[in-house]
């Protein structure tokens, strides 16, 4: 809580969406690995959330392993909004 004080509300924001998107997008690898993605609801309803912020992720770098292609394309777009969130609230912080 001492760690936040003395930031703005904006980079706060900023932080928190970053992390929202990255959320998603494990959720979303978490039901592909599983096998949920197939299933019901939420995992859909998370599978259309997720897709446009994966934004040029899917299909960047090419593997044989389906499991490997998954964890790289929705795993590289998490840390990419993790990184931008960061990196708009230290610049609006």
């Amino acid at each position: 809580m001492a760690a936040n004080k003395g930031r703005s509300g904006v980079a706060v924001l900023f932080q928190g969406v970053g992390f929202l998107f990255a959320a998603l997008l494990v959720l979303h690898l978490l039901f592909i690995l599983t096998g949920i993605a197939s299933e019901g609801e939420l995992a859909g309803s998370v599978a259309q959330a997720a897709e446009p912020l994966a934004l040029f992720f899917p299909g960047l770098l090419s593997v044989d392993l389906p499991v490997l292609q998954v964890l790289l394309d929705y795993g590289l777009a998490a840390c990419f909004w993790v990184l931008v969130g960061g990196l708009l609230g230290r610049v609006f912080g």
